[in-house]
């Protein structure tokens, strides 16, 4: 009995060491680029002197719904309630830049964090979201993804 409480302590012990090494991501951690900045980055591939070059992409966390009612051309839908089935769907791009509704958008924000906290390393959150994109001149496509 005692050396079953002593092997439960030892356990506990470890798994409170692991989870405390897990890097938890905060709005610091979150870099924001304009809207001329994030198509730049979105219209060139990332490229390494060690792998071959990856598409970088927009990514829409609104619900599908709001993706349809307009969202921008090109971009990723993948509704924020289904992160954690799909994200690994996000593996094969370079940079994803996630963009809301608005200014301060808490999906997009979520997301992003979300997505870092998942290992995707290259994350950055359109400032301002889908209101900058338009207030910029940019177009926005209507309708569900192909």
């Amino acid at each position: 009995m005692r050396q079953q409480a002593v092997a439960f302590l030892l356990l506990s012990t470890v798994l409170a060491c692991f989870q405390g090494c897990a890097k938890e991501y905060s709005d610091r951690d979150i870099v924001f680029l304009d809207v001329e900045q994030a198509q730049t980055l979105v219209e060139h591939d990332e490229v390494s002197l060690f792998s071959e070059p990856k598409k970088n992409t927009w990514l829409d966390p609104r619900t599908a719904e709001k993706y349809s009612a307009g969202h921008i051309p090109g971009a990723i839908s993948m509704p924020y309630r289904d992160v954690a089935t799909k994200w690994e769907e996000l593996k094969s791009y370079g940079f994803i830049v996630v963009y809301g509704n608005t200014y301060n958008d808490p999906l997009a924000d979520a997301m992003s964090k979300t997505l870092m906290e998942l290992g995707l390393e290259d994350v950055r959150t359109l400032h301002g979201g889908l209101e900058a994109w338009t207030n910029a001149g940019n177009p926005v496509t209507k309708g569900r993804r192909p």
